[in-house]
């Protein structure tokens, strides 16, 4: 065991888990090292993760079907919350995380008065291991940005799931969200709730055919929620870009309906009705989007 920064700490650590059969052990084995106990929340897997997972010395939860990242940390979570842990630490596995660098993510919490710290493999010190996958720095890039436009700090990578949390960290963690939209989500919660966050440089791994997930679809899931919570959260800046971007396509298409008559004498109807569709539907757009402003603004005042 580690040394601690007290001896009363109870440290838990979780890992959600489909088919990992062949890292799943190894994982368990590196990680003992610096948590009390170690909990895998199987996800349904068809492999033999579960029963490799409880011969590794594993506290094992396992879902009948797969329900996705989502309800896998929330099991975690209502797990380590039973067993009266005081610290939670969340990663991966499939190899993609280095149980190593637990240390360097719990001093925050033991230490420094932190309640929900990140891994980040974009900040100076991180390390690269692997080959990355060529999608993956574009997706990491747009889904930064997107959550940027709901959160009030900005987060070099969001992505990551190699986490520790504090007990009242845990307790805020309520999840509404499904899939794998998990990440964004608990930074959202934790900046509703006012916790002390921080980022924490971590190797970059990437494992051959580590990942089970659809880069695709896991990126299209994220970016898809994170739209409605901007929706949601920031109505105006949503509802006002989108009905920027109609009304200035309506304008163009008058335009070049407007061009056609001048040049041709013809009238170009359909240019003609798409315009006023698309200004008519912009200008909608943005008043909704002040309307559900006020909305919002005034429920932040009760």
């Amino acid at each position: 065991m580690t040394e601690r920064a007290s001896a009363d700490t109870k440290i838990i650590a979780g890992m959600p888990a489909y088919n990992e059969q062949y890292s799943v052990c190894g994982l368990i084995h590196a990680t003992m090292d610096y948590a009390d106990e170690v909990i895998v929340v199987d996800d349904g897997s068809t492999d033999n993760t579960s029963k490799l997972a409880k011969r590794a010395g594993a506290v094992v939860a396992r879902h009948k079907i797969n329900q996705g990242k989502t309800a896998a940390i929330q099991t975690i979570i209502a797990e380590a919350i039973m067993r009266a842990a005081d610290v939670l630490v969340l990663l991966d596995a499939d190899g993609q995380h280095d149980p190593d660098e637990i240390p360097s993510l719990l001093k925050p919490v033991l230490e420094d008065g932190y309640e929900f710290v990140m891994g980040s493999r974009k900040l100076n010190g991180s390390k690269k291991i692997g080959k990355r996958p060529l999608i993956r720095p574009f997706g990491q890039f747009v889904l930064k940005i997107s959550l940027g436009a709901i959160t009030k700090k900005k987060y070099t990578d969001p992505e990551c799931g190699f986490r520790v949390l504090s007990r009242r960290a845990m307790e805020v963690m309520e999840f509404k969200g499904s899939g794998f939209s998990v990440e964004a989500e608990m930074i959202r919660l934790a900046e509703a709730h006012g916790l002390k966050s921080i980022e924490v440089p971590m190797a970059e791994i990437y494992v051959e055919n580590g990942s089970t997930l659809n880069p695709w679809r896991h990126g299209f899931g994220n970016l898809r929620k994170i739209i409605a919570w901007i929706a949601e959260k920031r109505p105006l800046f949503f509802f006002g870009i989108l009905g920027m971007c109609f009304t200035v396509i309506g304008l163009l298409l008058g335009a070049n309906a407007i061009y056609i008559a001048n040049t041709s004498g013809n009238v170009a109807l359909g240019s003609a009705l798409a315009s006023v569709l698309y200004i008519v539907i912009g200008v909608f757009s943005m008043f909704t989007g002040l309307i559900l402003s006020e909305i919002e603004r005034g429920k932040g005042q009760r």
